[in-house]
């Protein structure tokens, strides 16, 4: 029996390997000349990946790579971290954290981040702190507004266990890519899909893609709207952080060659930033954020910019939850007993892209694919 598999990224790898462990003949479509998706690093002297990447090693994405003995050389973050809060640039006050501390293990899915931390959180500008933490791991312009079962989730986890992958995320998906050959996957490049055929398939590009091949209005979530800005910095720019999280303005930005000093030419500099985009707000307000977040942390920046792109990302960067819905309620992975969707925004539990791998172990396990 074969299995088409729509995308080559790093969900469409990993679901092809596991699809041929299991012993179906598979094929993978890609629509780009290279693999790799949202995970594929820049190939040039500054070797960004598509946006900020992290993997978590308590994960399950982490723990399929590491059964297979795909776990790729990571880095761990070490170095000064900053916190933009109420305009200051400071190390993280330690009434945050000890509010985070505190909080119950557990949180409603029904209400409001916001208002759950409200009843738990005395001081305003504190819970203001914490809903600007958690940014980085929903990329939304307000988490207060957003479940506060998805939200907390997210705050539990996203503190620990972040690996970055070393040399840029490039590398796992080569390595992916390797151990799907050696399986007999075959990998179609230039060659998108235009039609779904009458045997098992599995599509797993951005919701939007989906809703778009199978002509599905139903396959919709919320999203989140993103601006990104990588820049390639000289030796002689005046940085010493290695991360900052601007808790006011929603922004993250991260010096990548402090922990990887091969991402970039020797001594220069990689920063990869994300900010939330607020709705009817311009993408170029929001990089205007980002520049003044920069400038009030690394003097004379711009006289030191080697190398920079900016780009936006619409309902790429994972779902949202708002009150009164969780995982069950997005899109359901099965379609059709032989078409599956495997995205990070289908009915799948994880943090961030686990949950598009999630997803395609539903699929595989619902399409009956028998181990070899």
């Amino acid at each position: 029996m074969n299995l088409n598999v729509v995308g080559g990224g790093l969900t469409g790898l990993a679901a092809s390997i596991d699809a041929a462990e299991r012993g179906w003949r598979v094929t993978v479509h890609e629509a780009r000349s290279t693999l790799g998706g949202r995970a594929a690093t820049l190939n040039s002297a500054y070797r960004a990946n598509r946006g900020p990447h992290a993997l978590y090693a308590d994960g399950p994405l982490w723990s399929w790579l590491q059964q297979r003995g795909l776990t790729p050389s990571t880095v761990s973050p070490s170095g000064e971290t900053l916190f933009r809060v109420g305009g200051q640039v400071q190390p993280l006050p330690p009434t945050v954290g000890q509010a985070i501390a505190t909080l119950p293990p557990t949180a409603p899915v029904d209400q409001t981040f916001r208002a759950w931390l409200n009843e738990h959180i005395d001081d305003t500008k504190t819970v203001e702190a914490v809903i600007g933490l958690t940014f980085i791991v929903t990329y939304h312009h307000d988490p207060g507004q957003l479940s506060a079962a998805f939200v907390h989730e997210r705050l539990r986890r996203g503190g620990s266990h972040v690996r970055y992958v070393e040399g840029g995320w490039g590398q796992l998906i080569d390595s992916l890519a390797h151990r799907a050959t050696e399986l007999g996957v075959e990998v179609r490049h230039r060659a998108p899909m235009t039609v779904i055929p009458h045997e098992p398939t599995l599509l797993t590009a951005t919701m939007s893609a989906a809703r778009h091949l199978t002509q599905d209005p139903s396959l919709h979530w919320t999203g989140s709207r993103v601006a990104l800005v990588d820049l390639g910095l000289s030796p002689h720019a005046a940085i010493g952080w290695f991360r900052i999280f601007d808790l006011d303005h929603r922004i993250y930005a991260a010096r990548y060659t402090h922990v990887d000093p091969s991402l970039a030419p020797p001594g220069h500099h990689l920063i990869q930033i994300a900010a939330s985009i607020e709705p009817g707000e311009a993408f170029s307000a929001a990089v205007g954020r980002i520049h003044g977040m920069l400038d009030a942390t690394s003097r004379r920046w711009p006289d030191h910019v080697h190398w920079k792109r900016s780009y936006e990302l619409t309902n790429e960067t994972g779902a949202v939850d708002h009150p009164g819905s969780t995982w069950h309620d997005r899109p359901a992975v099965m379609r059709t007993p032989t078409l599956a969707i495997a995205t990070d925004q289908s009915a799948a539990p994880g943090l961030l892209a686990e949950v598009a791998h999630n997803a395609t172990q539903i699929a595989l396990t619902a399409l009956d694919i028998p181990r070899g």
